[in-house]
């Protein structure tokens, strides 16, 4: 394993996101949605070796001055599990809302992810960076788990 990378991701990383999110049924919202996401900076990456091994994207949710973003597409390929990248995934997109905030001269106030019951390891990490669970949701992400809400205050 090479040395492990956290970055904002680039344009240049659209072919391996739209690889690494191909379980998406429909590949024209996929591709839409990353164009999205990479237009405004909010995609975090962990590479080893230059391959895109976790991921974080975020996004400000209604009108910015509220200060509320989400995270979604938080994951960590499960052969890098335990390595800390998740860790280091929250910490660069926590630090990548702060700067954003300051660049619109607002105060973000709080993050909020969907995690998923079954998603242990998940559920761990976001605990681990601050996270409380402030909410359990039923199936709303699926009919098979139910989800939870988790809020960072910042």
């Amino acid at each position: 394993m090479d040395e492990i990378i956290v970055s904002i991701a680039t344009k240049s990383d659209k072919p391996q996101l739209l690889e690494f999110f191909k379980h998406y049924s429909n590949p024209e919202i996929l591709e839409s949605r990353i164009d999205c996401y990479l237009s405004h900076n909010s995609t975090i990456l962990a590479k080893d070796g230059g391959k895109i091994v976790g991921t974080l994207q975020w996004h400000i949710k209604e009108d910015p001055s509220c200060g509320i973003v989400e995270f979604e597409e938080f994951h960590v390929l499960e052969s890098h599990r335990g390595k800390g990248i998740g860790s280091a995934l929250l910490e660069k997109g926590i630090q990548s809302v702060k700067d954003t905030f300051s660049e619109l001269g607002i105060e973000p106030r709080r993050i909020f992810a969907f995690v998923g019951t079954q998603h242990d390891a998940a559920r761990r990490v976001f605990e681990k960076s601050g996270f409380e669970q402030i909410s359990e949701v039923g199936n709303l992400l699926s009919d098979s788990e139910i989800d939870l809400i988790y809020c960072l205050e910042i």
